[in-house]
């Protein structure tokens, strides 16, 4: 079981460089459909709250009970609000049409923080199951 988990966590990361590596110039300029609704910081949250979520259940997986604390919780959370940053850096110098900007880094947060009361959530659903 953990091999899976630790295979999603690898999946998530690689699916987040690839789709932060795609020029911007690739991108269909967004719909009206949408209205004025941030689409792209909506794939940010999305994007990072699912490689935060991933990293989380492999942790709560493990047979390491330092792996399940409060304190390796805030690292993972550390992990990916960096692994955003350093990849809007990345844009800015390696992806032609992309660039540096904060919101994206804020929405990337967001996306990690989401994931935690999630995570607790399904942990306490599974408790009560048993």
């Amino acid at each position: 079981m953990l091999l899976k988990t630790w295979i999603w966590v690898i999946f998530e990361m690689a699916i987040v460089f690839i789709l932060l590596s795609v020029p911007a110039s690739n991108f269909h300029a967004q719909s009206n459909w949408f209205g004025n609704f941030p689409v792209d910081k909506l794939v940010h949250v999305c994007l990072f709250g699912s490689l935060s979520f991933s990293i989380l259940v492999h942790f709560e997986k493990s047979k390491y009970a330092i792996l399940k604390s409060i304190r390796a919780n805030a690292y993972v959370l550390i992990f990916c609000i960096l692994y955003g940053i350093a990849m809007e850096y990345y844009q800015k110098y390696y992806v032609p049409s992309r660039g540096f900007d904060v919101n994206d880094m804020l929405a990337d947060a967001v996306g990690a923080i989401i994931a935690l009361p999630l995570l607790y959530n399904l942990r306490k659903r599974n408790l009560s199951n048993k």
